[in-house]
């Protein structure tokens, strides 16, 4: 154990001074959940929808949330809805009882298709599954859509849509409903995910202030996990990502009970969620003192960032395609090269993505290829990563920050500098 007690004052310190800077009554409210109900029966009514399924698991909630504000522990879930309904939860016996503490009282019903396999709950009968869905809708079901994207869904639940509702029904995909109306957020929506990165600020700032040699992966994940908590975060976009020496590589590598060592390039990120939307903050920095190549890449790699950030700020304000962001640093990164190898090389993934109700599995990604154009009130998260040199020392690092579009305005929501070594150690 490396963390002392003069540690732990910095990282209280670091708290308090967040804290100021929240406010934990923020939420989404029930209202807002009956508008979105509305603007999907809409698009049922001119699709001739008479029923659609979404599905979601922890790791993949944007569906689920949007239209319950649930999100299951353990157990998958998924839900119904019809014209002029609001949805209808299907899931297990164990976590279906969470969807009550969300308060927006949507009928629940536990099936055995949802629960944990094999186990047995006293007193609890679970009715069949395609017999709850028609007793939901109460008519005669002819056309039946799936609002969540086909891969993330079971075959069998696909099954069930196909064979076992409404025999000779229409199955459709119309998962670009939810897809489309998740990508625009609201002011309740923004101030959530805001809240979501200040804790993640809060949490990375942490980490660095008692990141020191001897210390293992986990030991300093832990401090992130602690502020979050600390600070209201109720749950993670992704586990909370601790990487050093050549496990930097791993782009979003777990902790591991690795010993961090004097001079080795270390990755610290997290991601909180707060009522369900997602924050993130991610740094890379140097144990130590850095090496002259190190000095180097980091050199590189913060200009890179740099460009993409003054390009973001460009496409928001002239509504410019967003492939731009990404060729900025693309473009960038070809002009240099550390020991042999061009940067451009090293440019793993796409600068930009879409955040919200999932760290990064939102519309939309950016793509160095195609002209596409952003929203008008959207999430974006700028995640430029250099990943991949053979020399251990610089094999992998990144800058990520969070920005909500709102029209032609960025609002930049990560407090912390580009380059955070002169934080390692010092709090603030």
């Amino acid at each position: 154990m490396k963390l002392s007690y003069e540690d732990m004052k910095k990282v209280f310190h670091i708290i308090e001074h967040y804290q100021e800077q929240l406010d934990l009554n923020k939420g989404i409210p029930l209202a807002e959940y009956h508008q979105r109900y509305e603007r999907v029966w809409a698009e049922m009514k001119k699709r001739g929808i008479d029923l659609g399924f979404f599905f979601w698991y922890r790791e993949m909630p944007g569906d689920g949330l949007y239209l319950t504000g649930y999100n299951p522990n353990i157990e998958r879930a998924s839900g119904v809805i019809a014209i002029d309904r609001p949805p209808m939860i299907l899931a297990g016996p164990e976590s279906g009882i969470l969807s009550q503490e969300v308060g927006l009282n949507l009928e629940t019903n536990f099936v055995t298709e949802f629960s944990i396999p094999d186990e047995y709950y006293e007193g609890v009968t679970c009715p069949a599954l395609p017999d709850v869905i028609r007793n939901y809708v109460g008519k005669e079901i002819h056309t039946i859509a799936y609002l969540t994207a086909y891969d993330l869904i079971p075959a069998k639940f696909y099954d069930v849509l196909k064979n076992d509702i409404k025999k000779g029904a229409q199955v459709i995909d119309a998962s670009d409903i939810l897809e489309e109306l998740r990508y625009e957020k609201s002011e309740q929506e923004f101030a959530c995910m805001k809240q979501a990165d200040i804790i993640a600020s809060a949490a990375v700032r942490a980490a660095l202030s008692v990141a020191k040699p001897g210390m293992r992966e986990s030991e300093l994940a832990a401090v992130c996990d602690f502020v979050i908590k600390a600070l209201g975060g109720n749950g993670y976009g992704v586990e909370t990502m601790i990487m050093s020496s050549s496990r930097c590589r791993s782009v979003i590598g777990p902790a591991t009970n690795r010993v961090m060592n004097e001079g080795e390039i270390i990755q610290v990120g997290c991601s909180p969620s707060y009522e369900g939307y997602k924050g993130v903050c991610r740094r890379a920095f140097v144990l130590g003192e850095r090496n002259e190549i190190q000095k180097q890449y980091f050199e590189i790699m913060n200009e890179g960032y740099r460009l993409a950030a003054l390009e973001l700020e460009q496409v928001v304000a002239n509504n410019y395609p967003n492939n731009r962001i990404d060729l900025a640093a693309r473009n960038y990164f070809a002009t240099q090269e550390i020991q042999g190898t061009n940067m451009k090389s090293c440019h793993f993934y796409s600068t930009c993505h879409g955040t919200g109700l999932t760290e990064c599995l939102e519309k939309m990604v950016i793509h160095p290829e195609k002209e596409q154009y952003y929203g008008e009130h959207v999430g974006i998260m700028l995640d430029l990563g250099v990943y991949g040199h053979p020399n251990d020392d610089i094999c992998g690092g990144c800058v990520e920050s969070a920005f909500f579009k709102n029209g032609k305005e960025l609002i930049h929501l990560t407090d912390l500098p580009i380059d955070v070594q002169d934080l390692v150690g010092k709090g603030l």
